[in-house]
């Protein structure tokens, strides 16, 4: 297949001038190789407000404005039905790179199946087992994050190698990863590395419809170092979890159950524990541990032939702190609902209307400090 520069910028200056189906547009194929490009927009517009409260002493904050969220552009390029390679670009704010809107990449790696079906090869920067697959279940990405995303106990990219499939005619499949623990942000091992994450999710699907999956990640998130002859141990971190759904095309409803352990292996890594919501929660010295626990309950289900749907989320986390053997006798807890109307004029474009409201009792083990986030608006998801 013989595609020039010039027919590639052809190709995406005039992608979303043609007509747009899910799943992206081939822009050029030969034989069975081609060439396809993607992209998805998450715009949404709303208020939020921010009350954060402290011995009852109110202090509000509110924000409104149109929003990117996201903006991911895509290439796929398969060079048969065996092999192929994926470069994504994501938007992400970042003030500290001098302009808030910045370009960086999320997905930069090459697929190839090794045994069918039962044994597909990842190597680069790709997906992490869990969330990802969450999300094409839950499906409002672009309205709400999945738990483990949302409260920063996964990462939903990361740098390594991954084997993936599925056996027993598509009862069981399974994907299982070795990474950096550096996330998408960093990518690249930083300066002293010295440990790789494994990651990994199950699922069983006895039932057309049924799906039950389970996940188990274990290791150090970058934090174990060994750099001019001094070793960190870092901050260990686990999470188990459980999730249980079942729907058709036209709906689904499913809940999951999550475990996280945070434990400081070494004092001068406290500082990178981000698997809670409060930094007033984060380790401060060896043996510092942060146990979190969560619910989330979801559903969603559409008006077949109408383009309109409903969806709704709930989710419960507490997190509780334990120093020097001693556990703080207050945990933070969180609870979140999200409640939204969606409507679709085609396939490709979907707007809801949206509630989105969380409140954060006993910040950091403090009684007397509450946190409650609303937000109200219009989300857009727009996809190629």
């Amino acid at each position: 297949m013989k595609v020039t520069l010039k027919t590639i910028a052809m190709a995406a200056m005039f992608a979303f001038a043609a007509p747009a189906f899910a799943g992206g547009i081939v822009v050029a194929e030969k034989d069975e190789s081609k060439l396809k490009l993607e992209a998805l927009f998450y715009l949404n517009t709303y208020q939020k407000t921010d009350d954060r409260s402290t011995a009852g002493v109110s202090s509000k904050t509110k924000t409104n404005g149109l929003h990117i969220d996201r903006a991911y552009f895509t290439a796929k390029y398969y060079f048969d039905k065996n092999w192929m390679m994926r470069f994504t670009t994501d938007v992400g704010n970042e003030a500290a790179l001098g302009k808030d809107q910045n370009v960086y990449l999320k997905y930069a790696y090459v697929e190839g199946k090794l045994i069918d079906k039962a044994v597909v090869l990842r190597l680069g920067q790709s997906h992490t087992p869990w969330i990802d697959y969450e999300q094409g279940l839950w499906k409002h990405r672009y309205v709400a994050k999945v738990m483990s995303d949302t409260y920063k106990f996964d990462t939903s990219a990361d740098l390594g190698i991954g084997l993936k499939g599925k056996v027993a005619d598509g009862i069981v499949d399974y994907f299982v990863t070795a990474t950096n623990g550096t996330g998408y942000g960093k990518g690249n091992p930083q300066s002293g590395l010295n440990g790789i994450d494994f990651n990994s999710r199950i699922g069983v699907h006895p039932l057309k419809g049924l799906d039950i999956d389970f996940q188990y990640m274990s290791g150090y998130k970058a934090t174990k170092t060994s750099i001019a002859n001094i070793s960190t141990s870092g901050v260990k971190s686990t999470l188990t979890q459980a999730m249980i759904s079942y729907g058709t095309s036209d709906f689904r409803v499913g809940g999951n159950y999550l475990l996280n352990t945070d434990k400081a292996k070494s004092a001068t890594a406290s500082s990178t524990h981000g698997g809670n919501t409060s930094a007033a929660f984060a380790t401060a010295a060896i043996g510092d541990e942060v146990k979190s626990s969560g619910l989330a309950l979801w559903a969603w289900a559409k008006l077949p032939g109408s383009g309109f749907g409903a969806f709704a989320r709930y989710e419960n986390l507490k997190n509780e702190f334990t120093s020097a053997g001693i556990a703080n006798a207050n945990k933070e807890k969180v609870d979140r609902y999200v409640l939204g109307v969606e409507y679709s004029p085609i396939k490709n474009i979907t707007f809801a209307l949206v509630v989105d409201a969380s409140k954060l009792k006993n910040r950091g083990g403090v009684t007397t400090t509450t946190d409650k986030d609303t937000r109200y608006g219009l989300y857009s998801q727009i996809k190629l």
